[in-house]
């Protein structure tokens, strides 16, 4: 491959890099509070199953 085509691609990559970087939409605002998996979800929490004193140590952690 010749040096011109070369160079020429990185400049278009560069340029697309760039041009994502301005154009990605940031959110406003982050979400109050996270979203649970839906129903039928793999990762569903079994609301019958109480925490062990781990997960209620981390829960109690996370929420201040």
């Amino acid at each position: 491959m010749s040096l011109f085509v070369l160079r020429f691609l990185m400049a278009v990559g560069e340029a697309l890099t760039i041009f994502g970087a301005v154009w990605t939409p940031v959110p406003a605002d982050p979400p109050a509070e996270p979203a649970l998996p839906g129903p039928g979800h793999p990762e569903q929490l079994c609301p019958w199953v109480p925490p062990t004193e781990q997960e209620q140590a981390i829960w109690d952690d996370v929420r201040g």
